[in-house]
């Protein structure tokens, strides 16, 4: 059966990998986010498939415009069955100390604000329509830190908190909220916080970090689809998808 999915951060990378996949299950896609040439680019893939789809574009840690995408969509396709919550972005590598205030607020903005303000619109609607299901793109480093990412990190760990809250309170009224947890993906999320990189941080992060595989967004879009499809089932959690970054 089709449903509605409502994808942020769904012009490049993850989200993109996401639509087009859902696009060949034939489902309805809307594509959010700020890079409009991006986000259009995403949906013509998605039309040639031969789904349906609509771009909205909007600042995530908005909460107007966030307002206006959740109803852009219901507009479009009368419902929102699934929320893809996967805008996120990441600042340079840094000590805790070292960060200034503008960093701090741009990465919290989108990955925490940003998120929060999805669930807060996305919610109500699906109460109203008997329910649905919320993926959270969350993080390895919602695990353990990447060595001089703390800010990210801390992030990320609110979203894993926000998984598990949805899980807790909504699941009697059937929404049902599952994180999924890649590590550093072979996409372009990564350029911003490697502006810092030099030997020391490098050291350090290869010494913190146990040998992985890095993914292609394309099979960690496989773990967001059985997210989607397992939600009841994994209802508060978050899947490990970290190519053995992280043992648990």
């Amino acid at each position: 059966m089709s449903k509605s999915i409502l994808i942020t951060g769904a012009a490049t990378g993850l989200g993109r990998a996401t639509a087009v996949k859902l696009a060949r299950l034939g489902h309805q896609i809307a594509v959010i986010d700020f890079n409009e040439t991006e986000g259009q680019n995403t949906v013509n893939m998605v039309k040639e498939i031969g789904a349906e789809a609509i771009f909205v574009k909007a600042d995530v840690a908005n909460e107007q415009q966030v307002q206006n995408y959740v109803e852009k969509t219901i507009e479009a396709f009368g419902k929102i069955d699934v929320f893809f919550n996967n805008a996120g972005l990441m600042v340079p590598f840094r000590l805790i100390h070292e960060y200034d205030e503008a960093e701090y607020d741009r990465v919290m903005n989108v990955n925490v604000k940003g998120a929060f303000f999805g669930v807060k619109y996305v919610i109500p609607h699906m109460l109203e329509n008997g329910g649905g299901t919320i993926v959270n793109t969350v993080s390895s480093n919602s695990f353990k830190p990447t060595a001089y990412n703390g800010v990210y990190s801390m992030s990320k760990h609110a979203l894993n908190a926000l998984t598990k809250s949805i899980g807790q309170d909504y699941q009697d009224k059937n929404i049902y909220a599952v994180g999924v947890a890649p590590n550093n993906m072979l996409t372009n999320i990564s350029q911003s916080a490697n502006v810092t990189m030099n030997e020391e941080i490098y050291k350090a992060i290869v010494a913190s970090t146990p040998p992985n595989i890095a993914a292609t967004p394309e099979e960690v879009a496989e773990a967001m689809i059985f997210a989607m499809n397992n939600s009841k089932l994994l209802n508060g959690s978050t899947i490990n998808c970290a190519g053995g970054q992280i043992l648990i």
